[in-house]
């Protein structure tokens, strides 16, 4: 029928034979993708506006939706690509590439929905164990994430091998000698995947917390299938491979439900016994009586030094933020400061103190307990 249509003067050039087939039906192809674009297009459209209700993130049906039409929009294009090509006289080598093509298509785009719903399914997973009260369990998601985009890219390529008649299973056993050098090869990758799992499972640490391991410190930023980055107080990236880091005495800062605050404050030999005990009731009173600072805390006179008496402080203060740490440290510091002055004590300097009298000899006063024996004996 199109022939006879073009059985004209002006048009009869389209009937000449290019490459088994006549012309215009070479020209009709790229006019069939442009048709075919614009009614998936106009299909997915219409697909969005009648299945997604209010907010499109949020659902289950909503999820599904975004996620599954856009690649069945594809899918559709490719299927009405597929019944307009077979009306066009094309030679039978045209037909079969062209028939590839539309085989690699349907491949891309199914590859593409179900990598849509495995996204899907993790972030529906994590939004479950949230609501579950699982937040540690999050941690497995992203690893799972990974694995599954992995499989669904693997079956797609296999899957496109086939259609394309590769024998995927004759090349898979021609890799039989070269497999074994494979694998050896890629041992570390192996044991960097089965540290990564056992990081993921035994959550030593997890993304966002602070640690100290071998020496550095830092948050956590990222668990990878093969290493892990973490980021630094200088707000460098450290990537450390995950069977390495399995094997590392891990800290986790984070993971404090209190944090220590432990303190020697040295006080003047000159000061009396009714001022350091004044001071050390006043210290106790500040510590069991300060609201963030955890129950029982100690409070004792701990040793003679060459300069000083000293008081050990010992008390967890009621917080896994360091940063109210700091705050509530620096509080308790000041107080102490203004204990010490009101009771009429001092803080002892760091180094020895020697006073001269007029004479030249050393004042009774600052003989260390050791000389004021001997002078007594002799």
């Amino acid at each position: 029928m199109i022939e006879r249509l073009l059985d004209h003067d002006s048009t009869r050039w389209l009937l000449t034979d290019t490459g088994g087939a006549p012309l215009w039906a070479w020209l009709a192809l790229p006019v069939l993708v442009m048709l075919v674009w614009m009614a998936a297009r106009m299909a997915g459209w219409l697909a969005k506006r009648v299945l997604l209700r209010g907010d499109k993130t949020t659902g289950w049906r909503n999820g599904l939706a975004a996620a599954l039409v856009s690649p069945l929009a594809m899918l559709l294009g490719v299927w009405l690509f597929r019944m307009g090509r077979t009306l066009l006289p094309l030679n039978g080598q045209a037909n079969a590439f062209i028939g590839y093509l539309e085989l690699a298509a349907g491949t891309v785009a199914g590859t593409w929905m179900f990598l849509r719903l495995a996204r899907l399914i993790c972030d529906r997973l994590s939004i479950y164990l949230d609501h579950a009260g699982k937040p540690h369990a999050k941690a497995v998601v992203p690893l799972l994430r990974k694995v599954l985009l992995c499989v669904v890219f693997l079956l797609g390529f296999i899957f496109l091998l086939q259609n394309m008649n590769v024998n995927v299973g004759a090349m898979l056993a021609g890799l039989g000698i070269g497999g074994l050098a494979l694998a050896l090869a890629g041992q570390k990758t192996v044991e960097n995947l089965f540290g990564g799992v056992s990081l993921v499972m035994d959550q030593p640490a997890r993304v966002g917390d602070a640690c100290n391991f071998g020496g550095s410190s830092g948050t956590i930023e990222d668990i990878g299938l093969r290493s892990t980055r973490v980021r630094t107080a200088d707000r460098t990236i450290v990537t450390i491979p995950n069977s390495k880091l399995a094997e590392m005495q891990i800290e986790n800062v984070s993971a404090r439900d209190r944090i220590l605050l432990k303190a020697t404050i040295g006080l003047k030999y000159e000061t009396t016994p009714v001022q350091f005990r004044a001071v050390l009731d006043a210290v106790r009173e500040l510590l069991g009586h300060h609201q963030d600072i955890a129950p029982a805390p100690r409070v004792r006179f701990v040793a003679f030094t060459q300069t000083s008496l000293d008081i050990e402080i010992f008390s967890y203060v009621a917080t896994g933020d360091y940063n109210r740490f700091l705050e509530v440290r620096e509080e308790i510091y000041l107080k102490l400061m203004d204990i010490v002055n009101e009771k009429g004590a001092g803080f002892a300097s760091p180094s020895p103190t020697v006073v001269v009298n007029q004479d030249g000899r050393i004042g009774p006063d600052t003989k260390a307990p050791e000389e004021v024996e001997a002078s007594d004996k002799s």
